[in-house]
């Protein structure tokens, strides 16, 4: 019996890990409009961070969400590219003081509290306002290599990709999906069974995503080089974020709701490089190498991701995963498989909602 074939539209993060689990039993096409991890994957610090937000609040099924992104790497043989250190949260005002507090002693499977001595001791070249989160898993991911790591391995499995191929629209039917797609000059339609949107910043260009409320956060990450450098340090968010990796670190990252284009900012360049400075003090004497940007896509309405059939049974979206990809795409993506066998198993809180759906089919009720 013939495998039913989906085409994953987006080659990045969220569409390389729906790839690398759907292969295993569906015939997978990849496509992008660019190449693979050029949009926000490639913007990306790539901090894996269960604890986020100024109150430290816990991200969506955290324990779930950890195994799943370490799972995934190991699946995309992608394990060099897993720097699991650790994450350091210094505090960066007096009233973050109590709410880290507070998430260590809710949270102590999570994290620990540290005192300011305790933090001077082990990092003496990290400041913080008094004291600091350690988050013992967590870490930082090489975002790019990681997708394109899971993609090869998707390969193997007997997926296709092809970049520079964008999607124009589709046209569902009883028992497909039509998917209308330009790869250079050449306008093409394809037949498969099921179409998964992975497009991430690309939504503004399908007029027919906009009924989900999604909003695109424009950032932009720095590559900074810096001599004498301190060594052993994990990667650190508190006010922006710092990855180090030997003598070079990715600091991050603005956050510009309102932009009317993806050129990079000085003004956000500077921004950048004093909140990260305030907490590692050497970075003043860094040297920018390289500017990133990116857009985030996230729903308005949740702040989690949607995932799910979208007007149809056999057209799905994984979209709005903002700046919890790396805890959410791998999650997601591992239970794609079975959930696009049988809908109703996409979880509420993450599933795209009813109203969306035409009235003629919706889920069978979980």
């Amino acid at each position: 019996m013939p495998r039913p074939s989906v085409c994953i539209v987006g080659a990045g993060l969220a569409g390389a890990c729906a790839a690398l689990y759907l292969a295993d039993t569906y015939d997978v096409h990849v496509i992008d409009a660019e190449e693979a991890a050029s949009g926000a994957s490639g913007a990306a610090a790539g901090l894996a961070n269960p604890l986020m937000g100024r109150r430290a609040n816990l991200t969506w099924r955290a324990a779930e969400a950890w195994g799943a992104l370490t799972e995934t790497i190991a699946r995309a043989r992608a394990k060099s590219t897993f720097n699991d250190s650790g994450v350091l949260r210094p505090t960066t005002e007096p009233k973050q003081v109590r709410f880290f507090k507070d998430a260590a002693s809710e949270h102590p499977r999570w994290c620990d509290w540290w005192t300011a001595d305790t933090l001077a001791e082990r990092y003496p070249s990290v400041q913080a306002h008094d004291g600091a989160l350690w988050l013992p898993r967590g870490g930082a991911v090489d975002v790019p290599a990681f997708v394109r790591a899971a993609l090869v391995r998707a390969r193997t499995a007997g997926a296709t990709y092809t970049p520079r191929t964008r999607l124009l629209d589709w046209t569902p039917h009883d028992d497909g999906v039509a998917v209308h797609i330009e790869s250079g000059r050449a306008r093409t339609t394809q037949q498969y069974d099921y179409l998964l949107c992975c497009v991430g910043q690309g939504y503004p260009s399908l007029p027919a995503l906009e009924p989900l409320d999604l909003h695109g956060i424009k950032g932009q990450t720095l590559t900074v080089r810096l001599n004498d450098a301190p060594s052993g340090l994990p990667p650190i968010s508190g006010r922006g974020y710092i990855v180090p990796n030997q003598d070079t670190f990715v600091l991050g990252s603005s956050y510009e709701h309102e932009f009317a284009d993806l050129q990079p900012s000085e003004a956000e360049t500077q921004r950048i490089l004093q909140k990260t400075s305030a907490m590692l003090p050497a970075l003043e004497r860094a040297t920018v190498q390289d500017v990133a940007v990116g857009v985030r896509v996230k729903h308005d309405a949740t702040n989690l991701p949607l995932v799910g059939p979208f007007q149809h049974p056999r057209t799905w979206v994984m979209l709005g995963l903002g700046s919890k990809g790396l805890l959410t795409a791998p999650l997601i993506a591992r239970k794609l498989p079975q959930w696009m066998r049988a809908s109703h198993r996409v979880p509420a809180a993450i599933r795209v909602p009813k109203a969306l759906l035409p009235n003629s089919w919706t889920p069978t009720p979980s």
